[in-house]
């Protein structure tokens, strides 16, 4: 499971859905989700994990041609290769993030150490949590007792 720490940036609701716009460093990333966590509030640390499998890789830039808001171009770091699936890792400007793909898919982009790739993030597969230290649990008690 891929995790990055995020500060929530706005949250825009409607009658159906929440986007949730999160910054991790200077990237910013949308989620998708059916109702706001009781707890968030703008300005809030959080902590953002998507899959592993979630993670689509395409090569040269899809901006516009993709409806995935979320594009993280970057470096490929390191691979193994399985006979069905092979893992990927890539340093985004949100950290490392991996990525599982077939390797039939693999080979065909002809992916290599050191290649340029862009990791696609569907808004709806990026989980929230929020991020816990000794005084976190205190402070979403109170924030949901006094919601």
């Amino acid at each position: 499971m891929n995790a990055m720490v995020a500060r929530v940036e706005e949250i825009k609701s409607d009658e159906f859905f929440s986007c949730i716009t999160v910054r991790v460093n200077d990237t910013d990333l949308k989620l998708l989700k059916t109702e706001v966590p009781k707890w968030l509030r703008i300005g809030d640390e959080v902590e953002c994990r998507i899959q592993e499998a979630a993670i689509a890789i395409c090569t040269g830039t899809k901006e516009g041609s993709v409806s995935i808001e979320n594009h993280l171009s970057g470096e490929l770091q390191h691979f193994r290769k399985g006979t069905v699936l092979s893992e990927v890792s890539v340093d985004t400007p949100c950290g490392k993030l991996n990525s599982l793909i077939t390797t039939d898919a693999f080979e065909r982009m002809e992916l290599c150490e050191g290649c340029n790739v862009t990791l696609l993030l569907k808004a709806v597969d990026i989980k929230l949590t929020p991020l816990l230290d000794s005084t976190s649990y205190e402070k979403c008690v109170a924030k949901l007792t006094h919601s």
